[in-house]
């Protein structure tokens, strides 16, 4: 994530309207919650009224039918300065049954980025459980930080920590796509090795991870230079390009896989959600918002495979930086600002 937008995009987003450009007909975006601070992500319990979500200062709030919970499900403490903090957040696939929520964040003491799983019970995260410890980060920035359950297998993104020669070696976590068992172990079939949980390598510092839930295609989002933001079509075993003596649209490594789209001037792509959900005409895309400018919401349609973008539609603009979309409650898609959940719905 990067704190400013360049000339160029401030420029621009003096042009843009502050409502609506290409929603379905008959859609609107409503006000679903407010009052947050510095919040980075959300986790829905599917089939209820529940959100879970990150602030950066390390609060992992609760949102039960359109409203904020007074107490928290548990205060981390974290370092939050720069990029660090409370990040990433995700409930197990089968969190009815075991209640199981995960958060990634920057831990205060000892110093470190970690996955902690907790038990919610009465919507307090009890019985901590730190599954995954030492993902280090010597930088307060590039500390990655999202996570995807993909067929009951836990995928992570992390930064490389201002290190770009870090995101090329496969014997550590920096710079990565990692893919764990929800414990927190490593499964048979990685690509370098059972007990190595790297997945894919050469990534700068990836904001955003998702799936299409009907084939489970990975798809994530990469924060660039001052060029090079990217939207990654995700396959085991690959390098990304990222990398010491990097330059703008020249990869470094062996056999560099390239992005589905590269913007430059950047944006600051953060997390996406392919959608399948109760408003069928915003069905079957993936959307993805952005943090600098005026907090543009895309709509990118797929080839049928899924590999390739046909259309790249901005449907909305939200006036503050984007951190995160996903399904929500009723069905509907939200989106998430650092202060407000919004969500489209019918008039």
């Amino acid at each position: 994530m990067r704190r400013t937008a360049t000339a160029a995009v401030l420029a621009l987003a003096l042009l843009w309207p502050a409502t609506s450009w290409a929603l379905p007909k008959g859609a609107k975006v409503q006000n679903y919650e407010g009052g947050l601070s510095n919040a980075v992500d959300i986790a829905w319990v599917p089939g209820t009224s529940k959100i879970f979500f990150t602030q950066q200062g390390g609060k992992i709030g609760v949102i039960k039918g359109g409203r904020q919970l007074g107490r928290a499900c548990r205060q981390l403490d974290v370092a939050s300065d720069g990029e660090r903090g409370a990040l990433g957040i995700a409930v197990h696939p089968r969190f009815k049954k075991n209640h199981y929520l995960y958060v990634y964040y920057t831990n205060a003491s000892p110093l470190e980025n970690r996955i902690t799983r907790f038990t919610v019970r009465n919507n307090r995260c009890r019985d901590r459980n730190n599954i995954v410890t030492g993902i280090q980060s010597a930088s307060g920035y590039h500390n990655g930080g999202q996570l995807d359950f993909v067929g009951r297998k836990l995928f992570v993104t992390t930064g490389e920590g201002h290190s770009p020669g870090e995101a090329q070696d496969t014997s550590n976590r920096l710079g990565k796509v990692l893919r764990y068992n929800a414990n927190g172990s490593v499964p048979n079939g990685n690509p370098f090795g059972d007990s190595n949980p790297v997945w894919t390598y050469g990534h700068r510092n990836g904001f955003g991870l998702t799936h299409n839930p009907r084939n489970g295609r990975i798809y994530q989002t990469e924060n660039g230079p001052e060029c090079d933001d990217e939207l990654n079509f995700i396959r085991k075993g690959r390098n990304y390009g990222w990398g010491a003596g990097y330059d703008c649209g020249d990869p470094v490594g062996p056999n560099p896989k390239a992005p589905m789209k590269r913007w430059t001037p950047t944006i600051v792509p953060t997390d996406p959600w392919w959608y399948f959900g109760r408003f069928k005409a915003l069905n079957d895309s993936l959307y993805m918002g952005e943090h600098n400018s005026s907090g543009r919401l895309h709509r990118f349609v797929m080839n049928n495979k899924g590999t390739r973008i046909r259309k790249d539609r901005i449907i909305y603009n939200a006036n503050s930086s984007i951190v995160d979309v996903s399904k929500g409650p009723g069905g509907w898609l939200y989106f998430l600002t650092r202060s407000t959940l919004f969500r489209i719905v019918k008039n």
